[in-house]
């Protein structure tokens, strides 16, 4: 028997435990708050058919409603009374609906999660809620429909200010109020229980991408390595020498990763969306859902990332393509390193037009060394001010361009990763500036090369 297998018949005997617990403990399966009572014995039912998926979850979901059941013979009067009416309607009322609080949530959940802006606490809130009024909705509809038009239904009548009101109308009305506070506590506590309950698998992460190929390793939202493949070194080479250990599978995005084969080393390889993974990775290292995230590669993409999904804003051309392609140019050769130790010797004022070379005084918010025109000295500036040059052309560029973005989004966060950042401090020194002109805050994480490999990572993650 295959271990995922296993562990899915264990977690599920261990809901229908928790379901059996509940419901023949009182005050535990139904809360009292004044004239409500919320039921939790939907939870294990809604959290099970989210992590087991729709089989299980019928299963969780007949366990619910065969409880119900032998709750009418246990003392509920309402439900000994619907048995004396009709065993085989009150059976069908009891387990039908309990059943779909199984079904619903597990399919909506994957629903949700075949979107390529899918956010997976947004996936369980939302599936939680749709089970919680499956479960009310499904039972006062079969209530109504099966024992609708019988004389104890119609018998359950009311006095009130001399009018006769229906009862079961009452109790529609009633059971309404109650299920939007008991939707509402399934919603709220079936999330964080979800996620305690999932396994933190050890995963590895492939991102192939023009500039190159990183790979991470990762385990639930926590960065345990990370290497590059190195030129001449193919990706089954790359991923020897990084020793995945005893990771579960091997996720890949990128431009290559519809090509790569269903294995690799003896472990699945599953092909994920790149723009998914992008935004997946920014939100869990910047360990928030509201802010615009700037991928710096080859050219810069701008992403609004929020907790109900993200979406592509726009790009530029304006990136590590043309801070590779100026300097192969200007210098013969690309070196990162060398590159950014020539231009922390530059001055800006010997490559580029400042403020204070047009006006003696301020203007707004600008200071005196506020770029005017990139490069506009370029033809006598020396080759450590032209190598700053360019790394202010692109910077400021990047930079104006998130600011610009985040005066539209309601935020003022930008998240900047790529390539192009690695032991690239001279960046945050560009970007800073930025920050302070136009009042934002630049986010540029430590494994900023990284972020799509590692967003990759939360397909199979909790």
């Amino acid at each position: 028997m295959k271990r995922d297998n296993l562990r899915k018949m264990i977690l599920a005997a261990i809901f229908i435990a928790m379901i059996v617990l509940l419901a023949f403990t009182p005050m535990l399966g139904y809360i009292k708050i004044g004239p409500l009572s919320i039921t939790t014995i939907g939870i294990p039912v809604i959290i099970g058919s989210i992590i087991l998926g729709p089989y299980y979850g019928m299963l969780l979901g007949f366990v619910f409603g065969l409880t119900s059941f032998l709750q009418c013979f246990m003392g509920d009067a309402f439900g000994a009374a619907l048995v004396g009416i009709s065993p085989v309607f009150t059976f069908i009322t009891c387990i039908v609906p309990r059943v779909l609080v199984g079904l619903v949530p597990a399919l909506l959940y994957r629903l949700i999660m075949k979107r390529p802006t899918n956010s997976r606490p947004v996936a369980v809130f939302v599936s939680a809620l749709a089970g919680s009024l499956t479960n009310t909705v499904f039972f006062l509809g079969f209530l109504g429909l099966l024992f609708g038009r019988t004389e104890f239904i119609r018998s359950m009548q009311v006095q009130a200010d001399g009018t006769t009101i229906s009862l079961f109308a009452l109790l529609v009305g009633f059971a309404g109020v109650n299920a939007i506070a008991e939707a509402v506590a399934v919603a709220i506590i079936a999330p964080p229980v979800y996620f305690a309950l999932q396994p933190h698998k050890k995963v590895v992460g492939v991102d192939l991408g023009a500039s190159g190929t990183k790979i991470v390793l990762m385990r639930g939202t926590k960065f345990l390595k990370s290497t590059k493949q190195q030129p001449g070194e193919t990706l089954e080479e790359a991923l020897v020498r990084f020793n995945p250990e005893d990771a579960d599978c091997i996720t890949v995005t990128g431009v290559g990763a519809a090509a790569l084969p269903d294995t690799i080393l003896g472990k699945k390889v599953i092909k994920v969306d790149e723009f998914a993974s992008l935004y997946r990775g920014a939100s869990i290292t910047a360990k928030r859902l509201n802010m615009i995230v700037a991928s710096v590669g080859t050219g810069t993409a701008f992403v609004r990332v929020t907790p109900f999904g993200a979406w592509h804003l726009g790009g530029s051309g304006v990136g590590g393509g043309m801070l590779l392609g100026l300097s192969e140019k200007l210098f013969g050769k690309f070196d990162p390193k060398e590159l950014q130790a020539l231009a922390a010797k530059g001055k800006p004022e010997n490559c580029d037009l400042l403020l204070k070379d047009v006006t003696a005084g301020q203007i707004s918010n600008l200071t005196p060394e506020t770029t005017v025109a990139n490069l506009s000295k370029a033809g006598t500036a020396d080759d450590a001010s032209l190598a700053r040059g360019i790394y202010t052309l692109i910077f400021q560029s990047i930079g104006v361009m998130g600011a610009f973005c985040t005066k539209a989004h309601l935020t003022r966060t930008i998240f900047v990763c790529g390539t192009i950042l690695d032991s690239q401090p001279i960046a945050k020194e560009m970007l800073d500036g930025i920050a302070k002109l136009h009042k934002v805050k630049f986010v540029i994480p430590e494994n900023a090369a990284f972020i799509t490999a590692i967003g990759s990572t939360r397909q199979v993650q909790s």
